[in-house]
């Protein structure tokens, strides 16, 4: 099996974020899409706390991917998508960071790690920290 069929389906669960320099730390409830693409994989995300709803679209294409979200950045250039095992690794940088957010199975779980830095060339320090379960449907 390739490894981004682990990934595919319907995921929901808690995340614990950490507090940056643009938003303080909490819990929030997430869902993630992951789907076949052409050429690679689509992702549709949503984290729901109780400051608002962020949602996000990415396209991952061969080794590189876009992100879109509704804080409104939009991509200057793609990142980088690649694979460490059976884990998939999507890294990118803008003039804000950079940002690296690693999905993994994990059993019956999915569990996503994102990490961030500003400047780009700073230590990564952890975001999101969560573990979904397959939803039904």
């Amino acid at each position: 099996m390739a490894p981004e069929a682990a990934l595919l389906g319907h995921w929901t669960g808690r995340e614990e974020l950490f507090p940056t320099a643009w938003t303080t730390g909490g819990y929030a409830d997430g869902a993630l899409t992951i789907e076949p693409g052409p050429g690679g994989l689509i992702l549709d995300y949503s984290e729901t706390q109780d400051r608002g709803t962020l949602t996000a679209h990415a396209v991952l294409v061969g080794s590189g991917f876009w992100w879109f979200d509704s804080y409104g950045f939009v991509p200057h250039a793609p990142g980088t998508a690649g694979w460490e095992g059976h884990t998939l690794v999507l890294d990118r940088h803008s003039p804000r960071g950079r940002t690296v957010m690693r999905l993994r199975p994990e059993g019956t779980m999915l569990v996503v790690e994102l990490d961030t830095a500003a400047p780009a060339d700073a230590a990564l320090a952890p975001v999101m920290r969560a573990r979904y379960s397959r939803a039904a449907g």
